[in-house]
C-alpha cells in the first residue's frame, strides 16, 4: 500500500496537478492544487513490553511482549476544505477483536467556524483522556479511570459548537448507538445520547494542545482548559456499554447514567491533568459502576526528556461493584521527534484494598508516527 501511495503520489506531482509533501508525524499528504481534494496517508506503531509482579512470595512475574497499536489513517477533504473524511484501521488484535478491523469512519461539514456537523463511527465526547488520540498522551496508556468507564466509539451523529475569543466555550451534543463500535444489531429505539461542554477561560491551546497530553510547545502564557459532559444510554445491551461485557437479554436491561468532569493546566512544559468519573446504574447488580478519579502533573525538560506522576483511586462507592484499588504511577519520556518517535516508560504501585494485594507494573513503550 505505502508503494502504490508513494508511487501515485510521485506521478500526480511530476504531471503538475497536486502537491505532494511527505513528513515524519504527518504522513504522506497529496492535495489538488485547486483546494477541490486532498488525500493523506499516515501509520501509527506502538510496541510495548510489560512486567506485571505480585508482591507475595510464591507469585513470579508475568511478562508481556505484543504490538499494542498498528494503526492505519487516511484522511483528507473533497469538493472543498469544509467537507471532510477520516477513516482509521486497526491491525493489532490487542487492539480490536480478530477479524474486525475497523474503527473509525466518518465524515464531518463544517460550513462556519463556529460550527460543525459529522455522521459516522468515532469516539463519544465524555472524557478528555479518551478524546485525545493514543500517541498523544504522556504516560504509556490512560489512566483506570479511563479503563473502567470510557464511552469508547459508537456510530452517530456529533454536532461541535466553537464561540468567543478570549474566554472560548465548545459544546458537543452526540446521539449514538449505544452499543459500541462496530456492533450489528443496535436498536434504533434504545439510543445514547452525551454532551460535553469544553471552557478556555485563556484562550486558545497552541496546536490543539488541549486534547494533548504533554505541553510540547511549551506555552508561554498559562492555558486552562475545564470539560464536563453527561452520557445517558437508554437501557444498554452490554456491561458496560460501549465498552463491551457481558451481553444483557433486552427484558433485564437498564438505563446506564455516567457524568464526567475533568481540567487541564499547561505553562512552559508543565502539565497538570485531573479527572473524575461517576457512573450509576438503573440496576447496578447488572451494570458496572461506580467511581474513579486521578491526579497527574509532568515536566518537559529542553532536552526532550519529560517525567511525570499520577495518582489513581477507583471505588464502588454506596452504589457501585468495582473493587478499591490505589494506583500511584511515575512516568518517563524521550521525544526523539515529538510524537512522532519516541520512548516511554512507567511504573506503578497497585494496591487494592478490596482483595488485600499490591503488586507492581512496569511497561516499556516505543511509539513511531509516520
Amino acid at each position: 500500500m505505502l508503494i502504490v501511495l508513494l508511487f501515485a503520489g510521485a506521478n500526480v506531482a511530476t504531471a503538475g496537478n497536486a502537491d505532494v509533501s511527505l513528513k515524519l508525524g504527518n504522513g504522506l499528504t497529496i492535495a489538488d492544487k485547486d483546494s477541490s481534494m486532498s488525500f493523506n496517508f499516515g501509520l501509527m506503531l506502538q510496541g510495548r513490553v510489560d512486567v506485571l509482579k505480585t508482591f507475595e512470595k510464591a507469585s513470579k512475574p508475568i511478562t508481556t511482549a505484543q504490538a499494542r497499536r498498528i494503526r492505519l489513517k487516511f484522511k483528507g477533504y473533497f469538493l472543498n476544505q469544509k467537507l471532510n473524511y477520516f477513516v482509521q484501521l486497526s491491525l493489532s488484535p490487542t487492539d480490536v477483536k480478530v477479524g474486525n478491523v475497523f474503527l473509525d469512519g466518518y465524515i464531518k461539514y463544517s460550513p462556519v467556524k463556529q460550527f460543525a456537523i459529522q455522521f459516522g463511527q468515532t469516539k463519544l465526547p465524555g472524557d478528555r483522556e479518551e478524546i485525545a488520540i493514543d500517541e498523544k498522551q504522556f504516560f504509556v496508556d490512560r489512566s483506570t479511570t479511563n479503563g473502567l468507564f470510557r464511552l469508547e466509539r459508537d456510530f452517530g451523529i456529533q454536532l461541535f459548537g466553537n464561540f468567543g475569543k478570549k474566554f472560548i466555550f465548545k459544546p458537543t451534543i452526540s446521539i449514538a448507538s449505544g452499543e459500541g463500535k462496530n456492533y450489528t444489531a443496535a436498536d434504533i429505539q434504545h439510543l445514547d445520547y452525551t454532551v460535553r461542554f469544553d471552557f478556555l477561560p485563556t484562550g486558545e491551546f497552541t496546536d490543539r494542545g488541549d486534547y494533548t497530553m504533554q505541553d510540547l510547545v511549551r506555552e508561554p502564557k498559562p492555558k486552562v482548559a475545564f470539560g464536563i459532559a453527561y452520557d445517558f444510554n437508554n437501557k444498554s445491551a452490554l456491561q458496560k456499554a460501549q465498552n463491551g461485557g457481558n451481553f444483557i437479554p433486552d427484558s433485564a436491561r437498564a438505563n446506564l447514567h455516567t457524568l464526567y468532569t475533568d481540567v487541564l493546566l499547561k505553562y512552559k512544559g508543565l502539565t497538570t491533568t485531573a479527572g473524575y468519573i461517576y457512573r450509576k446504574a438503573d440496576n447496578n447488580k447488572l451494570y458496572l459502576s461506580g467511581q474513579s478519579l486521578y491526579v497527574s502533573a509532568s515536566y518537559l525538560f529542553k532536552k526532550k526528556i519529560e517525567i511525570g506522576a499520577r495518582v489513581n483511586r477507583s471505588f464502588s462507592g454506596k452504589i457501585g461493584n468495582i473493587p478499591t484499588v490505589n494506583e500511584y504511577t511515575m512516568g518517563l519520556a524521550y521525544y526523539v521527534y515529538k510524537n512522532a518517535f519516541k520512548l516511554e516508560t512507567d511504573y506503578t504501585i497497585l494496591q487494592n484494598t478490596t482483595t488485600h494485594t499490591l503488586s507492581g507494573l512496569w511497561r516499556f513503550q516505543m511509539q513511531f508516527a509516520f
